[in-house]
């Protein structure tokens, strides 16, 4: 397929006026790709964008994303619907919530849902540009009725950001505490310094500001975007994506970070967070941003991340497809108030045979086809590394991560061919003994340490589809597990 030239005109094009057979020729491009998964969510054409809205209801997970079909590159957005009943076999359902009014006419942005009389409503961000490209974020409200039809209000129910704000507003998250209804949204001081705004509703539309919320400046860079709370233990979780964050401040390697912070209360009247605030990395891997949190029948808080970033490319963007969702995961707070992510039982669902290792002098070698799980328990005694060997004519390995428990770091490596880097280190927990789960897919990666207290994910592009992977420095106290994973997917 030509390559386009994506000119603003070309990419907020309304969807009715894109021509039926350029979908279909997209699709065959889309097909010609080596690095299409077979167990993560990923667009049928087109780029996959921030998860929004995951929610429970009469024994269906209900779950949109962002995503834009027309092309691998940021366009007119609008959000994707998936069911489950398990959280990982989805298929897609209707309605969409597309940009089709004159509040949310160049994008559906980030939002969340929320239930109400037994029914799906939504918070988004309704994305306008001016005749002079000037930016105007709206937060609407919309639902599903029950003849399952999108109905949205015909106006704003927060027509524009408090006084003191400028108009990068967007991406609001719908909470409950002590039984009154919340929503935090992403914001920017006019000073241009970021900012977590708070708001309570009052009615079905009306949504009062209370106050931001306090946060060091320092804490937000110039912008903050997708924001979410949880309360776990008594405790509270910020999880937000600080756009410009000053490195001094909290280290990350990422373009931008996806970062936790974890506090002792908060007030709904103030937005007052305690004087204790932790700040803690969530994933230390290539690829993680807008990570969403939703709480589950049971009160589990799960989480699900966009496994990609603003503003890098990627291979997949010359078949005409871009990015993936993490996995389900489950978070939680240890003894010691620290995050812990780890992949959602549920994935367990997808283990057929087990996979038997071979050993040589190389190592010790376990083969599948298309998508891969290892578990188990290492023992920290000597350094070990697990590596996805490299193609045919290729130098580097295609992904690689080894584990020196003496110097308590790890380091990740994949090929050079994205602009978001080819390695990172990160720090290991001092343990005598340390669980490893790994998910290879294709082209994804999730990795989980020490009861997902160190998490890695990303993506990476290798020539071919990986068959094996090789683990070295292996000890008899090591044991480990394998399965080949079936699919779970077609194209989402």
């Amino acid at each position: 397929m030509k390559q386009i030239q994506w000119t603003d005109a070309l990419r907020y094009r309304a969807y009715q006026d894109w021509p039926a057979t350029y979908q279909a020729s997209l699709q065959q491009t889309v097909a010609k790709s080596p690095w299409r998964t077979q167990t993560h969510i990923q667009p049928q054409t087109g780029l996959l964008n921030d998860p929004c809205s995951l929610n429970y209801l009469n024994g269906v997970w209900h779950f949109f994303y962002q995503q834009y079909p027309f092309g691998p590159v940021h366009g007119l957005k609008s959000w994707h619907h998936l069911t489950s009943t398990d959280l990982v076999h989805w298929q897609p359902s209707q309605p969409d919530i597309l940009p089709d009014t004159s509040y949310d006419s160049h994008g559906v942005y980030t939002g969340s849902g929320y239930l109400e009389d037994q029914q799906l409503h939504f918070l988004y961000t309704g994305n306008v540009r001016d005749a002079n490209w000037q930016r105007h974020a709206y937060q609407m409200h919309a639902y599903i009725n029950a003849d399952k039809q999108l109905v949205k209000d015909a106006t704003p129910v927060i027509a524009a950001p408090p006084a003191g704000f400028t108009q990068e507003f967007r991406d609001p998250f719908v909470f409950e505490y002590e039984a009154q209804r919340y929503a935090l949204i992403g914001g920017q001081r006019q000073d241009k310094t970021g900012a977590i705004l708070l708001y309570r509703q009052a009615a079905k539309h009306d949504w009062q500001f209370v106050a931001p919320l306090k946060l060091p400046k320092r804490y937000c860079g110039y912008m903050v975007e997708c924001p979410n709370i949880a309360f776990i233990n008594g405790k509270v979780v910020l999880v937000f994506c600080p756009q410009g964050l000053d490195k001094s401040i909290f280290a990350y390697d990422n373009l931008y970070p996806n970062i936790a912070l974890v506090a002792d209360k908060f007030d709904p009247e103030t937005g007052a967070l305690g004087s204790n605030l932790n700040l803690q990395q969530l994933d230390a891997g290539f690829d993680f941003y807008a990570t969403r949190l939703a709480t589950d029948p049971a009160g589990q808080i799960l989480a699900i991340t966009w496994l990609g970033l603003p503003e890098i490319q990627y291979p997949t963007d010359d078949y005409g497809w871009a990015h993936v969702l993490s996995y389900p995961r489950i978070l939680t707070l240890d003894a010691q108030d620290q995050v812990r992510l780890k992949p959602h039982p549920n994935l367990q669902r997808l283990r057929q045979q087990p996979l038997l290792p071979t050993s040589s002098a190389d190592g010790t070698q376990f083969a599948f086809k298309g998508a891969f799980e290892l578990v188990g328990t290492i023992d920290q005694v000597q350094p070990l590394s697990i590596t996805v060997p490299a193609a045919a004519g290729e130098r580097e390995p295609a992904l690689q991560v080894t584990l020196d428990f003496e110097k308590g770091q790890g380091t990740l490596t994949r090929p050079a061919n994205t602009t978001g880097g080819a390695q990172r280190t990160f720090d290991l927990p001092a343990m005598h003994e340390s669980t490893l789960q790994l998910f290879i897919d294709e082209s994804v990666f999730e990795i989980f340490l020490a009861d997902g207290r160190c998490v890695l994910s990303g993506r990476f592009f290798g020539t071919k589809a990986p068959e094996t992977i090789m683990i070295n420095g292996m000890t008899q106290a090591d044991e480990l597990q394998a399965w080949q994973l079936q699919r779970s997917n077609q194209a989402l």
